[in-house]
């Protein structure tokens, strides 16, 4: 499971490379604490309970590392291995869409959640219910989610994401209908394409909003400053036009 984690057997305290939330990169870390817990029963099988106080020997910051396993376990990657605070760098990071509405929010947020926290199915469960709810929000029917899908070929200018939605939904059908979770990296794939769709759809709408606001904004100030301009030549037109005894005053005779 973790390549990082130390030899089970060696007392002594060890330098490893893991990820450090603070430096945002693979530092090198310092072990400074190691309890071990043995847990035995009746029968002689024995399981183990080990923690290790970390630093990283960069920024100085601190994790706890927790490996549980037994006497059947034969490798560090079969151990049970869990960091606290949990290292950040396979987090997936939520991306801010201003135009999409308050029950879609929740849906892609919750989505990401599960992603983050490894329940993968729950995770797929919840991107399929996120795809139907686009098709609901952008009146998209059919009696079932593959026409759907198809329905959204002429709202994208990539049919490319329509095909990659349809490879989604059939891991969603797996997901939420015969229970088998699909991969990480498969969910982190459908994933991305959803945001492409979040980011076509709302996104990129709200960007346009801002546009077409910024293009009024300017429209209004050039006709004030017309409007300015206007006035202004329209008073020096009015005094060219003044007779010359109004316009002029006669200098004062001097004594």
């Amino acid at each position: 499971m973790d390549r990082q984690a130390p030899s089970r057997t060696s007392p002594d305290l060890t330098t490893e490379r893991i990820y450090c939330n603070s430096c945002k990169q693979i530092t090198n870390h310092e072990e400074k604490f190691r309890q071990k817990v043995v847990f035995s029963e009746e029968q002689g099988f024995h399981e183990y309970l080990l923690h290790s106080l970390l630093m990283c020997m960069g920024c100085e910051e601190f994790v706890l590392r927790r490996i549980f396993y037994n006497d059947e376990t034969s490798s560090d990657e079969e151990a049970e291995i869990r960091f606290f605070p949990k290292r950040l760098h396979s987090e997936h990071t939520l991306k801010p869409y201003s135009k999409l509405n308050s029950k879609l929010s929740t849906l892609y947020k919750e989505a990401i959640t599960c992603f983050n926290e490894r329940a993968l199915i729950l995770c797929a469960a919840g991107l399929r219910a996120l795809l139907e709810g686009i098709c609901q929000d952008k009146k998209i029917k059919g009696r079932n989610l593959k026409v759907k899908i198809d329905g959204l070929r002429d709202h994208l200018p990539n049919k490319n994401i329509v095909k990659n939605l349809h490879q989604f939904r059939f891991m969603g059908n797996e997901a939420v209908h015969e229970l088998e979770a699909p991969k990480a990296a498969e969910l982190a794939l459908a994933i991305s394409v959803i945001e492409d769709l979040l980011s076509f759809f709302y996104e990129l709408d709200y960007k346009a909003s801002q546009l077409r606001d910024m293009r009024r904004a300017g429209k209004t100030k050039m006709k004030k400053t017309q409007k300015l301009s206007d006035s202004l030549t329209h008073w020096a037109d009015a005094v060219v036009a003044m007779p010359e005894s109004v316009t002029t005053k006669p200098e004062p005779e001097l004594p």
